[in-house]
């Protein structure tokens, strides 16, 4: 694994959903409070129950979310992710550890930013934070709506 600073490339944050409008000056600004990461296929990125509050964007390469299931030496997939993804996100804002693992299935290049910095940066630009806040709950809702459909899907097999 190589840590790195990366002092341009800044551009592929405007493909992230949650910064969609953003401009240059702010998303230059959102790219400097981050280190780019390079893993190796198979590397672990974030480990399941270890402690969290890094905020992780996929720049390059593909993982999968990997959630351990009791009983079973293999986890169960929960998704796969790609450029543009994030994740770890909820770790930033309730404290808890990261509910899964993430395992990258191809050389990836990803944009970690510390949780307390980014909260920082949200808490200094109040208008830009309800926007990115706004877009971060639909997305967390949306993934809370799937599993749910997922879950009762189970319920119906037994």
């Amino acid at each position: 694994m190589i840590i790195r600073k990366e002092s341009k490339g800044s551009q592929f944050l405007k493909e992230v959903n949650l910064f969609e409008g953003l401009d240059n000056k702010t998303i230059n600004q959102i790219f400097t409070l981050g280190l780019i990461q390079n893993f190796e296929k198979g590397d672990l990125v974030i480990r399941e129950n270890q402690p969290g509050g890094n905020f992780h964007i996929m720049i390059r390469g593909k993982a999968e979310v990997v959630k351990t299931v009791k009983g079973k030496s293999k986890g169960k997939v929960l998704s796969k992710l790609h450029r543009g993804s994030v994740f770890g996100e909820m770790s930033v804002f309730d404290g808890a550890p990261y509910s899964a693992s993430v395992r990258a299935t191809e050389d990836c290049d990803i944009h970690i930013i510390r949780g307390s910095d980014f909260k920082t940066f949200l808490a200094a630009n109040p208008k830009l934070a309800v926007g990115i806040l706004s877009t971060l709950i639909t997305s967390i809702s949306n993934r809370l709506r799937r599993t749910n459909i997922a879950l009762s899907a189970l319920g119906k097999a037994n």
